[in-house]
């Protein structure tokens, strides 16, 4: 925890002196209950973007790409940061199953589910993983869009939106509707773009 720490003031004292981050929205973020965090993703450090500028007492697990382990230092950093891989677009269980574990026990889980960076752009589907973990946990999912291209000195703005609830959808049954998750990833992926492109 300690070394979890410091390397949260590190990236904050960097972040603060290379980037202009505005956040806004923090009220947003719940303070109890299960939680699944989902961004649009434009860079390598949007996920240490939103980890240290959280104001939260509540541990912040993300889930990366598998790649991002490959070295036992990368995977050290990443751990120690609360991080944990997964294998990307090999509908990789164990890895649901280490998220769903986080969320029972009071962690928010962080999730980009472009599954790549600029994905939307790309007109690439957004992933449905982020729902089916949501709807089997009773999950709120709290949207947040990303702007900006981390060029040194330059802007970024990040806006956390509202909670979307889950009151409407028959959630934490092994049998999930597949029309709700549908329904779900594409009221999240709405959500992202409205604040990623609001003014």
């Amino acid at each position: 925890m300690i070394t979890r720490t410091i390397m949260i003031w590190v990236m904050r004292i960097y972040c603060a002196i290379v980037y202009r981050i505005k956040i806004e929205g923090m009220e947003n973020l719940p303070e109890e209950g299960n939680t699944i965090i989902c961004s649009n993703h434009v860079h390598m450090l949007d996920s240490i973007s939103l980890v240290i500028r959280f104001k939260t007492k509540r541990m912040i697990r993300v889930m990366a790409k598998e790649e991002l382990f490959n070295t036992k230092i990368k995977a050290w950093a990443f751990r120690k940061a609360g991080a944990f891989p997964i294998k990307r677009g090999k509908g990789d269980t164990e890895a649901l199953e280490v998220a769903k574990n986080y969320i029972n026990n009071g962690d928010m889980l962080l999730m980009f589910p472009e599954g790549t960076r600029n994905g939307l752009d790309k007109g690439i589907k957004m992933k449905k993983g982020a729902a089916i973990l949501a709807l089997s946990t009773d999950s709120v999912i709290v949207p947040i869009g990303i702007k900006g291209n981390y060029k040194p000195f330059t802007k970024i703005r990040i806006r956390i939106g509202k909670p979307i609830t889950l009151e409407k959808y028959v959630t934490g049954t092994e049998s999930i509707n597949p029309r709700d998750i549908v329904d779900l990833t594409n009221k999240m992926k709405d959500e992202i773009i409205a604040l990623r492109d609001g003014e």
